[in-house]
């Protein structure tokens, strides 16, 4: 699991909400003067139960901090195609916190990204991970001057696997999660080409099970 740190308020300023769900919010911060992004999730830790499913994490905390670490040690931060991951803080006290890039749209639609987008994903595959929300929500374009990149976010819902490749749903859901995004790239080709969504709305306001 990424390293536990610990922050003050007085260290972090807020610029923008970038992403809101039911779970968590995304925002766009300033940690020590550094920009940097920091996600803010709902977190209750229950404990493991006989209910739970014996083949998947179902823990978005467990799930999300487990995948940064696998990747993380994989160079993906370094490579700069997923955000690179300062740590973790626990027990935000909401009352100490007052304050409490652009994704994948037909805005910044590039034919190019999209491929730089799937070929990510399937790096991230090879390292025995799911993304498991493989949604436009998560897929960040970041533009600074002349330079950008591609990044995949938000891993909370991923599944990370035995590096072995012993998991016996492994090859079904990442080919699963494959055809989800194959689908989703040429739908929104065909949204950008007319001008507007309509084949991928439901990409951007549905859920998709994996």
């Amino acid at each position: 699991m990424p390293t536990e740190i610990t922050v003050t308020p007085s260290e972090i300023e807020f610029l923008e909400t970038l992403q809101e769900s039911k779970n968590s919010v995304v925002f766009k911060v300033t940690f020590q003067g550094k920009p940097c992004v920091l996600k803010v999730q709902q977190y209750h830790d229950r404990g493991p139960s006989e209910f739970d499913p014996p083949d998947r994490e179902v823990n978005l905390f467990v799930a999300q901090s487990t995948a940064y670490q696998r990747l993380k040690s994989k160079e993906f931060c370094n490579r700069g195609v997923i955000p690179d991951s300062y740590g973790i803080i626990r027990n935000i006290q909401p009352a100490l916190w007052p304050g409490f890039g652009m994704f994948l749209g037909l805005s910044n639609y590039w034919e190019r990204r999209m491929a730089e987008f799937r070929r990510i994903l399937d790096d991230i595959h090879e390292a025995n991970v799911l993304h498991g929300d493989p949604m436009p929500r998560n897929m960040m374009v970041s533009v600074s001057g002349d330079e950008e990149r591609v990044l995949w976010v938000d891993f909370d819902s991923a599944q990370t696997f035995p590096e072995d490749g012993s998991h016996p749903r492994q090859k079904v859901w990442v080919e699963g999660e494959d055809e989800l995004v194959d689908c989703f790239m040429v739908a929104l080709g065909e949204d950008y080409r007319d001008g507007k969504l309509s084949r991928t709305v439901s990409y951007y306001y549905d859920c998709f099970p994996i």
